[in-house]
């Protein structure tokens, strides 16, 4: 049976929102629309400097220019390219492994995708707080924003 957009998607609270508008500003600015968040936790937006449609990769810190405004943006969510973006055979495999997100959660990484070891696994994932995602992810993908490739790294994480 095919997943729900409910499934493939999240919807994060107002602090969630907040949080990731603060964790990952060096990368995305101040001001922005956000239009989709993922199950993986990645969004979907618009800049307010234009109508064009962006994503950000919250496990890469990637930022990809996907669309030219939303109308062309909804479109390509019913083509194929959504598969890349939304991963339903992923989803699918966590929710048959018993990982599955409540309200207002969406799946995080045990070990980034920017490291040899992070893997788009059922292994790599597990269900948390949006809220708690975006901080995580933001502030270690800052941290790593000017290291050259293949740099070893020791990360401490403290709450």
């Amino acid at each position: 049976m095919p997943l729900s957009w409910n499934e493939l998607t999240c919807t994060p609270d107002e602090e969630a929102i907040k949080s990731l508008a603060a964790s990952w500003e060096w990368q995305i600015g101040k001001d922005f629309t956000p239009l989709l968040f993922t199950a993986l936790g990645d969004m979907f937006y618009q800049s307010d400097k234009g109508e064009a449609v962006y994503w950000l990769n919250t496990g890469t810190a990637e930022v990809e220019r996907v669309a030219d405004n939303v109308d062309a943006f909804n479109r390509q969510l019913r083509e194929e390219i959504a598969d890349e973006w939304l991963l339903p055979p992923l989803v699918e495999a966590l929710i048959e492994a018993g990982k599955v997100c409540a309200e207002g959660e969406c799946y995080t990484y045990v070990t980034l995708p920017v490291f040899a070891e992070g893997e788009y696994t059922v292994e790599n994932f597990n269900p948390v707080p949006a809220r708690e995602h975006f901080e995580l992810t933001g502030s270690v993908l800052q941290e790593l924003q000017d290291l050259p490739d293949g740099t070893n790294v020791d990360i401490d994480i403290t709450h």
